[in-house]
């Protein structure tokens, strides 16, 4: 992830290094004769910019550490040097960083945005939500700001607010490609389909290499019964990633869908030979099979679905079907009976009414 560096040009501009800074550099830097503390501060602070863009990040902290010599006030160097122990791999170092340059500058937007970027990284979403909306609050309201809050109030099934926060970032970044996708994933959740699709196609329109965009675009397709759309989305994910297997999946879902049971084998199959652990896939090749009345087959990938997955209701519930059509009634009720008891209410009524 490229971080954004706050630099501060009280003694002439700096620009960005795409390699390590000449020692013709540093030395127009000495060179400028600054004598007070607080152009001595800068200088140093520079020196450390100056590394940091040349991703040498532990350079960058010596120099980061020589500014505090010269003023302990120095919010941006706090802020700097903990991104650098972020990028070393010390996020103690960091959030104490970061803490400092907050208590220096509570307006400090970017440092609360790394502060959540830790949290969330270590797994506190409630930590990082406080920190991003501290964040919004500064002066510069950024787009990944809203995205990065967005993404943790969704993963907490708030799916309105999350939306409001992805509506934000593309308002303030309109080719923010994962901002409309996710927010394509909210409306999904709030069963605005015709929304969510808008926001899919949005989002591919962008990226046309944002291979799951266009998963979700298809999946949106297919719960709205439009099944040739969603396998021409499916067609973008896989031709994307040859090794989708979750595409590979759902197209044949869609396929399912039109009732082309061999199309759907096919891709189960697919699907199955890239994730040969995939309890979905077996499930799903189970149902297509039974739709052929291979009543066999069928129990061969329940069975195989239920081994990956012990609590796979709808497993159970499709190895029933395809047991009561071999006339093993006990072993079909058997299995309705695990079905019900995993929450599957349709299979409660199969056993209410079959089996008693």
């Amino acid at each position: 992830m490229k971080r954004l560096i706050f630099l501060v040009s009280i003694l002439f501009s700096i620009g960005t290094y795409a390699q390590e800074p000449s020692e013709e550099f540093l030395q127009k830097l000495d060179s400028l004769g600054a004598t007070d503390t607080t152009a001595q501060a800068q200088m140093m602070y520079n020196k450390g910019v100056a590394q940091m863009e040349a991703h040498n990040y532990s350079e960058a902290i010596t120099f980061f550490n020589q500014v505090f010599n010269y003023d302990g006030n120095f919010a941006l160097a706090y802020l700097n040097r903990a991104i650098c122990y972020m990028e070393l791999g010390s996020s103690d170092k960091a959030i104490g960083d970061l803490k400092s340059a907050i208590a220096k500058d509570p307006k400090l937007h970017l440092a609360h945005y790394e502060m959540g970027l830790i949290y969330e990284k270590e797994k506190k979403p409630e930590d990082a939500i406080r920190s991003y909306s501290e964040a919004i609050k500064g002066d510069n309201k950024e787009a990944k700001y809203y995205y990065h809050r967005g993404v943790l109030v969704f993963q907490k099934d708030e799916f309105q607010k999350a939306k409001d926060d992805f509506t934000v970032a593309v308002s303030l970044k309109s080719n923010y490609a994962y901002a409309y996708n996710d927010r394509g994933s909210a409306n999904l959740k709030l069963d605005d389909l015709d929304a969510a699709i808008k926001d899919y196609k949005k989002a591919t329109e962008l990226n046309p290499k944002l291979t799951f965009a266009f998963n979700n675009l298809g999946s949106a397709y297919r719960k709205k019964g439009k099944f040739d759309d969603a396998i021409k989305a499916y067609n973008s994910a896989v031709l994307n990633k040859k090794d989708y297997y979750m595409a590979f999946n759902n197209r044949g879902l869609a396929k399912f869908g039109k009732k082309d049971y061999a199309g759907a084998i096919k891709d189960f199959n697919q699907a199955i030979s890239l994730k040969n652990d995939y309890a979905y896939a077996f499930n799903n090749r189970a149902s297509a099979y039974i739709e052929q009345e291979e009543w066999d087959k069928a129990i061969t990938d329940c069975d195989k679905a239920i081994s990956l997955n012990a609590e796979y209701a709808y497993a159970y519930y499709n190895r029933a079907i395809a047991k009561e059509m071999k006339r093993d009634i006990e072993g079909a009720c058997a299995d309705w009976e695990a079905a019900g008891n995993l929450g599957l209410e349709a299979s409660r009524s199969f056993y209410s009414s079959s089996c008693k």
